[in-house]
């Protein structure tokens, strides 16, 4: 009994380091009081996956694929068993904020109609392996609605969706496709919900990089121009727990425990500028570091497509608590891990 695992799109921030964590075990849950053998993991992405590190790569269970997500053929021989007795897959593969909202056609191709066609191969193999794969979908807070009743109350799992853009407008569809998929047996989905993942290196065309650009920019010595308010709240997730949290929720967590809603808001906490900024010059002073200044500039100065902020100011994590997820989420250890992984090193 062994499990192949599949990631889709890992080659991202979130899939190198969930590939790191992911060849340290030897085993993994496919129920809460079942495992079998990692025996296979597949790290499967449109491009050569850079930020995967070499030790992942010499891992001899692991092996990369190159390809397109939208194509039906790819996706049946990506997720075909090779003889293993389950196969996990686990989709963070997606055209970006900015970008999709930039190009319409092509956020459609990827994130709709690309997730469409991923859990179409995943019930596939229902008839095959006798059960209904595992299969998690990576989401974003940004499908729910941004209006004054979700403004002034934390959003959850049960939200109305629908979204200011149409990135999380073709998220909120997978999520409701997944979970009928999941009704009719075809598949076992579990949809991991992410809020901002802040911490990325280098510029983004996303909605969250001015709350990334304000610590990743000023510790690498550079001033940053910001674009929006200092005070707007915005959720903001740990990728070390996000990468902990979607482990879990592909292996620990007993699916009809979720009900039939199977999204689950990863933990999050809200942050504002000057909450980032004000932890950003205290880590820096601790790691010794001479950091950059900052100056306010009006939006239409800033670089990225998305020129306000239009994502609910808090969510509601407690069904992650209660399904056992790890909840660490501190402002300062997400930029000492970017400080640590990024500036250290160089």
């Amino acid at each position: 009994m062994s499990i192949k695992l599949v990631i889709l799109g890992a080659g991202g921030l979130v899939g190198a380091r969930l590939c790191e964590q992911l060849i340290k075990l030897e085993e993994m849950h496919v129920s809460p009081t079942e495992t079998a053998k990692l025996g296979k993991i597949v790290l499967f992405d449109v491009k050569d996956p850079a930020a995967v590190s070499q030790a992942v790569r010499d891992d001899p269970r692991t092996s990369v694929v190159l390809g397109d997500l939208t194509d039906k053929e790819t996706m049946v021989k990506l997720l075909d068993p090779e003889g293993h007795a389950h196969v996990t897959t686990i989709h963070l593969a997606a055209l970006l904020s900015g970008y999709a909202e930039e190009n319409f056609d092509l956020g459609m191709k990827i994130n709709l109609f690309g997730s469409i066609n991923v859990m179409e191969a995943v019930r596939g193999l229902t008839a095959t392996l006798g059960r209904p794969q595992i299969y998690v979908y990576v989401s974003t807070d940004y499908v729910t609605c941004f209006n004054d009743y979700n403004k002034s109350h934390p959003v959850h799992e049960e939200s109305f969706r629908l979204s200011p853009v149409s990135y999380g407008c073709q998220k909120a569809c997978v999520e409701l496709l997944l979970c009928d998929y999941t009704r009719k047996g075809f598949i076992d989905g579990r949809v991991g919900r992410l809020s901002a993942v802040i911490g990325r290196p280098g510029w983004s065309n996303s909605i969250s990089y001015p709350y990334t650009g304000i610590f990743t920019q000023t510790l690498e010595g550079k001033d940053y121009e910001v674009p929006l308010p200092m005070d707007v709240p915005y959720p903001c997730s740990a990728l070390n727990n996000n990468v902990a949290g979607l482990i879990h929720l592909a292996s620990k967590v007993d699916g009809e425990a979720m009900g039939h809603n199977r999204v689950v808001q990863l933990p999050a906490k809200s942050f504002t500028l000057a909450m980032i900024w004000e932890a950003a010059q205290a880590v820096a002073q601790e790691e010794g570091i001479k950091i950059g200044t900052i100056k306010q500039v009006e939006a239409a100065g800033g670089t990225t497509t998305v020129k306000e902020i239009n994502v609910c100011p808090h969510v509601d994590c407690s069904k992650a608590e209660k399904l056992g997820l790890p909840m660490d989420v501190g402002l300062k250890d997400i930029i000492r891990d970017y400080v640590h992984t990024y500036i250290n090193k160089k």
